[in-house]
């Protein structure tokens, strides 16, 4: 099989035999040269929706819309949250986290009552796959009570504009410092 990315997963999915049938799968690169492994991509991501998250526990007009669209992705209409999960909604977020190919292969679901969130695979039992193949639960806990004992203001607005440091090719601090800040999907 191809290297793991968006493309190279959805003709696995589209073909009708399995790669181990059809073809042997190339040794994994050890270092990522002109392309991330799916480790470091998936830290990536994690620690962006990580710092998102915490954005939208500070003060002000962006983080109250960043928390709107959390609200209204929750059962209902979630194409505000791919928008802005995908960088298309720039006035409020930056980054994109994901591609407009990866966002497809996702089910987005919120979970309130948690600071560690989820990667589920959705397993269908049929020849011909259709996305999403995997569901994403954020997690979106309350932001706690301020304090010297929990997390600060001020900590929360280091973690959202901290940048990622990496070596040889790894991210070195995928994950918040604080322990009250959620770690998303890792």
């Amino acid at each position: 099989m191809k290297d793991w990315d968006v493309t190279a997963l959805r003709q696995w999915h589209q073909s009708k035999s399995s790669p181990a049938k059809s073809q042997p799968c190339p040794p994994p690169k050890k270092h990522p040269c002109d392309y991330e492994t799916f480790a470091n991509q998936l830290l990536r991501k994690c620690r962006l929706l990580s710092q998102l998250i915490a954005t939208s526990w500070l003060n002000g007009d962006q983080a109250k819309q960043i928390r709107e669209i959390f609200t209204q992705a929750t059962g209902h209409d979630d194409s505000e949250l791919r928008q802005l999960l995908t960088g298309k909604k720039p006035n409020l977020w930056k980054q994109p986290i994901f591609t407009d190919e990866e966002i497809e292969l996702y089910e987005l679901k919120i979970s309130w009552n948690s600071f560690e969130g989820k990667l589920l695979e959705n397993a269908q039992a049929v020849i011909s796959q259709t996305p999403p193949y995997f569901t994403l639960i954020l997690p979106y806990p309350p932001r706690p009570a301020l304090g010297e004992f929990t997390v600060t203001y001020e900590q929360i607005e280091e973690w959202t504009t901290a940048s990622i440091e990496e070596e040889d090719g790894l991210i070195k601090n995928p994950f918040p410092p604080y322990p009250y800040i959620p770690l998303t999907s890792c």
